[in-house]
């Protein structure tokens, strides 16, 4: 029998250079939608997205009074989640090469990573004065080091990579497996949740064009998976005319029976 789709959409890269007027102008087709916006805590640098000036200082989004403000009620409101997005969403060079901030962290000083990312994710609740539970990685690329220096308690939007990189466990490998499968048997990335048991993990896949996000949706609704979608506010502000089937299709799915949710709905609400 088929059920109900639990529908997420997962916005990087909000961070103290967001407008929250930006953040209400790309969604303002689907103003009811509640979206679950990943949260960068202190951004240094340009790479993150075209807000950020490339001055190489960190700007702290709990010092934009009117953003943390805006996300705070949103989010008591039910109309949003928050998410952690990183530290500073960083990027370092290495021979030509573009490295994402976990995957530096991790090998520069992967000893205190895990200190580094709690007390970055205390500044984020403090900032914004609620819990966050969920983290996400920028440009979505994270090591075995960096999934073991999550907080406890906080699940993970992402999937594990063809180069295997989570810890060497049953259910690690049982996971890895069924993403495998997932990406050989339908061309997609498996869009169910995944249980580490140290935590959850649940993938967003990225806007490629509507009959690919319908395809995806069907597969959830048979299987009975939540789906989440990966955008960022400020890609559709420059580029609205690419996101023309993300919007045709959120607007099929609800009227098809899908819930609009936020990431929490999904990995919290269901332990």
């Amino acid at each position: 029998m088929e059920k109900k789709v639990k529908l997420v959409i997962r916005d990087d890269d909000a961070n103290y250079f967001t407008k929250p007027s930006d953040l209400i102008d790309v969604y303002k087709e689907i103003p009811d939608f509640p979206v679950s916006f990943a949260v960068v805590p202190y951004v240094v640098e340009a790479g993150a997205c075209p807000d950020v000036p490339d001055t190489g200082e960190a700007h702290f989004i709990g010092d934009n009074n009117e953003l943390s403000d805006y996300l705070t009620k949103q989010f008591k409101e039910g109309k949003c989640d928050i998410l952690m997005h990183g530290i500073t969403h960083e990027y370092k060079y290495e021979n030509g090469h573009k490295i994402a901030e976990m995957l530096w962290r991790s090998k520069e000083n992967g000893k205190e990573l895990k200190k580094q990312l709690s007390e970055a994710k205390v500044s984020l609740e403090k900032a914004i004065n609620l819990p966050v539970n969920c983290f996400v990685a920028p440009h979505n690329d994270i090591d075995r080091v960096g999934i073991k220096s999550l907080p406890v308690g906080m699940d993970y939007s992402g999937i594990v990579s063809i180069p295997f990189n989570r810890n060497y466990k049953i259910k690690d490998i049982k996971n890895y497996l069924t993403r495998c499968w997932y990406r050989m048997r339908y061309r997609i990335q498996y869009p169910g949740i995944l249980d580490y048991g140290t935590h959850k993990e649940l993938n967003a896949c990225t806007v490629r064009n509507y009959d690919v996000l319908v395809k995806i949706y069907s597969l959830c609704k048979k299987h009975g998976y939540p789906m989440a979608i990966n955008v960022h506010y400020w890609h559709i502000r420059d580029y609205p005319e690419r996101y023309n089937d993300f919007f045709r299709f959120i607007h099929y799915a609800i009227q098809d029976g899908a819930i609009p949710s936020r990431m929490r709905d999904c990995l919290v609400d269901n332990e």
